[in-house]
């Protein structure tokens, strides 16, 4: 294999790899095309030099330059053929890679689990466990009924309907028991045996949507999508939309392979739900709204979203039964990790508690356009991770009205980093 001349890294993620691995890094790649690969200090700080205009021989200067330690070309060599080699440079072997791994992934008819044996228990048995472990929990709702009994510590109401949830898609670890609050209303308030995953995608997609037909793999089965569904989905948006925009929300699965904002709400939904009824999902990936954040221009203004919305509504429209939506989300995401100045302060962290109560107070209210002005008119300082697939929710199901069930915030011990979420339940 002959060494790239002028390396360029990918679009990847370089972190650290944690307290008791001082001074090593992780490269991992969040679209799924390759795996992740342990790096010494030295490695990762060529490896952010790595921009394609550099030579092997000004890659060796430059480290030099910008961080005063001495690397042989023997040894820029060896690491660019290792990355190359890991399919993390941006080169012709790579994109040779990248069609075979998506027409691989095409050809399955089944979604494997992605995250199984690294976010959560890749076995059954303990998997149950320790979904089990999110509702008991003392941050917990509590185990759920047996099948075919009720819980009794709130009364139902006959004349509302659970329409959705908004729930984290952060990991079990920190977000679980919240998540947990959701799903207990999902099992002790709904009879949907259809239900539209909403994940935020943390990758680019072809356009602002993406619709997966296939079924979903976790350790406790196979989940199965309603393409009958999916398909009178899409025969309302190719009379409103072109051929093309048709194409890439249906045609654009890979996004889908690696993502955990679908995978988690399946693997939460499936435990709630086993034994106790049949049900489908569909899958649905949302982009990014954040170009409508600077325009500061209402997403439902935008021909793509309202043609989807309105598709949205007509297809469930015909659905014989009840249809609840879910949203996994997360909220804010503050700290140096995400690019702030500061570390964080318990005032800084107290300030953020109240902007996420202002802004759950708009969903609680139905409204979508005024949860989307108030993450606009920060230009979306927070980076809130659930601002397009909570707004879709609400424009489409517009909800009477939303009840928080339970907010967190998960803090990293060294006030690096803080990710806000809720679990919200909405009625109509």
């Amino acid at each position: 294999m002959t060494t790239p001349s002028h390396p360029r890294v990918r679009q990847l993620e370089l972190v650290p790899l944690g307290k008791d691995h001082e001074g090593m890094y992780v490269l991992r790649d969040p679209h799924g095309y390759s795996g992740s690969a342990a790096l010494p200090a030295e490695a990762a700080m060529l490896v952010t030099l790595m921009d394609g205009k550099r030579s092997l021989g000004q890659l060796r200067q430059e480290f030099e330059r910008a961080f005063g330690k001495s690397l042989t070309l023997t040894d820029v060599e060896r690491i660019t053929n290792q990355l190359d080699d890991g399919y993390f440079l941006d080169n012709d072997r790579f994109d040779r890679h990248k069609s075979h791994m998506i027409s691989e992934y095409r050809q399955l008819d089944v979604r494997p689990a992605a995250h199984a044996g690294a976010a959560y228990a890749d076995s059954p048995d303990s998997l149950r466990t320790q979904l089990e472990e999110l509702f008991v929990c003392q941050e917990g709702p509590g185990l759920l009924p047996r099948e075919g009994s009720t819980r009794t510590d709130y009364v139902l109401d006959s004349e509302r309907r659970l329409g959705g949830l908004m729930t984290p898609h952060i990991d079990f670890q920190h977000g679980g028991p919240t998540a947990a609050w959701a799903f207990d209303r999902l099992v002790t308030e709904s009879n949907a045996k259809l239900f539209v995953i909403l994940g935020t995608a943390h990758t680019l997609l072809r356009g602002l949507f993406s619709v997966s037909r296939k079924h979903f793999e976790t350790p406790l089965g196979t989940v199965n999508t309603d393409r009958d569904f999916i398909d009178s989905l899409a025969d309302h948006l190719s009379t409103r939309l072109p051929k093309q925009k048709v194409e890439a929300i249906f045609d654009d699965e890979y996004p889908h392979r690696q993502e955990h904002s679908i995978e988690f709400q399946t693997v939460m939904l499936q435990y709630a739900l086993e034994g106790r009824r049949d049900y489908k999902i569909v899958p649905i990936l949302v982009g990014s709204f954040h170009p409508f954040v600077l325009a500061n221009r209402s997403p439902g203004n935008a021909p793509e979203v309202a043609e989807f919305v309105s598709a949205l509504r007509k297809t469930i429209d015909a659905c014989p039964g009840e249809v609840c939506f879910i949203a996994g989300v997360d909220l804010a995401h503050i700290g140096q990790q995400f690019g702030d100045k500061e570390i964080l302060s318990k005032g800084r962290l107290t300030e953020q508690w109240t902007d996420d109560q202002q802004l759950l107070a708009a969903a609680c209210e139905g409204d979508p356009e005024a949860w989307f002005i108030h993450v606009a008119a920060q230009q979306d300082r927070n980076r809130i991770c659930g601002l397009a697939p909570t707004y879709l929710l609400l424009e489409t199901i517009r909800p009477e009205r939303g009840e928080m069930l339970r907010y967190d915030q998960a803090v990293a011990a060294d006030l690096s980093s803080c990710i806000s979420f809720a679990s919200v339940a909405f009625y109509v």
